[in-house]
């Protein structure tokens, strides 16, 4: 299934990828200037019942082959919260999972105004750090799962405001690593308007 989202993002990227291609073929009469760095914070909301509401940050440089398609870099670290829930019919305290990540990143921006839209995937590798299952009673640990390291992916969208961003997106982190959904909310370094060079003037006496 997850192998099966991950192809659909691809193949309603693909179109995006090629107009954009084929819309500037000389690179001529940029707008944006290329290179640009993202800083931000997430907030996240894993798929599992058993934990809660976390956060966490990222930091993406991403490279413009044209005003609306990037490239990019992503390294993000995020917790999903601390929760409670059955476990071997005792109660049971989930704790926080720490997930990193380091990923592939690519978008395509709608239009070419200050404010556009976008679509995006990010591909690469998760880490999920030590998670224990514990009695909330005593903190006896009924459960020691050792760091995980899995491939995963990142269908997302969002929007850039002039140096403001917010994305929604689903990571897809692979076996034994929570799945969950984060908004992200950034800064953007980098990437303004290319200023036009100012005229030279001539003088006409000679």
């Amino acid at each position: 299934m997850k192998y099966i989202v991950l192809i659909i993002a691809l193949f309603t990227l693909s179109p995006f990828v090629s107009k954009a291609q084929s819309s500037d073929p000389s690179g001529a009469t940029r707008l944006y200037k290329p290179f640009k760095v993202d800083v931000g914070i997430n907030l996240t909301f894993p798929t599992q019942s058993e934990l809660t509401t976390g956060g966490g940050f990222f930091v993406e440089p991403r490279y413009g082959i044209n005003d609306q398609l990037n490239i990019g870099l992503q390294l993000g670290s995020n917790i999903l919260g601390q929760g409670e829930s059955l476990f071997n019919h005792q109660e049971a305290t989930y704790r926080a999972q720490a997930i990193s990540n380091l990923s592939l990143t690519g978008e395509y921006l709608f239009g070419r105004e200050n404010t556009r839209p976008f679509v995006g995937v990010m591909a690469g590798m998760y880490r999920r750090s030590d998670y224990e299952i514990v009695d909330s009673d005593d903190g006896t640990i009924f459960n020691q799962i050792g760091n995980e390291v899995n491939f995963g992916f990142a269908p997302r969208m969002g929007i850039i405001a002039g140096k403001f961003r917010m994305n929604v997106t689903y990571h897809i982190t692979g076996k034994d690593i929570s799945d969950f959904f984060s908004i992200g909310l950034g800064i953007q370094f980098g990437g303004g308007k290319i200023k036009d060079e100012p005229k030279k003037s001539y003088s006409t006496w000679e």
